[in-house]
């Protein structure tokens, strides 16, 4: 992974680009790599008490703050509802990934597993958009309306998931997360020189931190859920 020098990260909610992946994006970042974050929703559901618009309005500016924060370019967003991403027109969703990866031409890219690890439905939406963007970015054949748009096929040469090993897991007593096998990691990312730049990454997203269990833990127990990350390569 140290050798990509351009990345396009696809996750469904404002702060999904921090927890399991900051420190990764901002490496990649600071060794010249551009990174794109492609969010689906504006997480507009995730401030309780706050109506939708106005949650996400801050949750977009928490995320831009993020994205500055990690050095990587500014968020894109897809304007899907939040917590509604399961019931879009699939086909529409996979062909508004496929418009990105044909504009920004991304070498690798970076999703949710089909787990989406919480299980949530939009990450598992959103990791299921993005293989079938994969494999059809490459093709003429389809959305051949984006060549209107100067837009042209491409293949990008890699799709990893963000994952979460079973040892982890289990160490962190995380039994509510779906995990992989140890050895079906691809790629284990010590990202504990960038530990100050991810926190601070991490505290962008305000509205959320009372959601974040882990930021309650001891120092340790933070530093061996988020000082290392770890992908899996889609084959």
């Amino acid at each position: 992974m140290n050798e990509i020098q351009s990345l396009l990260a696809v996750f469904a909610h404002p702060d999904d680009e921090t927890y399991r992946a900051g420190g990764m994006l901002t490496l990649l970042a600071q060794k010249g790599a551009r990174v794109w974050v492609l969010c689906a929703t504006r997480g507009e559901w995730g401030i309780p008490k706050l109506p939708p618009k106005e949650a996400g309005e801050i949750r977009q500016a928490e995320l831009e703050c993020a994205c500055r924060t990690l050095g990587i370019k500014p968020p894109r967003f897809l304007d899907y509802r939040d917590g509604a991403l399961p019931q879009v027109n699939e086909d529409e969703a996979v062909g508004q990934v496929v418009q990105a990866i044909r504009e920004l031409r991304p070498q690798a890219l970076l999703t949710w597993p089909p787990s989406g690890v919480s299980g949530h439905p939009d990450h598992v939406a959103v990791s299921r958009w993005t293989e079938k963007a994969f494999q059809r970015a490459a093709n003429p054949r389809t959305y051949p309306e984006h060549q209107d748009e100067g837009l042209h096929p491409h293949a990008a040469e890699a799709l990893y998931h963000i994952v979460v090993p079973r040892s982890l897991a289990e160490a962190l007593k995380m039994h509510h997360l779906h995990t992989v096998l140890d050895e079906a990691v691809t790629f284990t990312v010590d990202v504990s020189a960038v530990w100050d730049t991810k926190m601070a990454a991490i505290r962008c997203h305000r509205s959320q931190i009372a959601n974040s269990p882990i930021l309650d833990a001891s120092e340790e127990k933070q530093r061996l859920f988020l000082s290392t990350e770890y992908y899996q390569e889609k084959i």
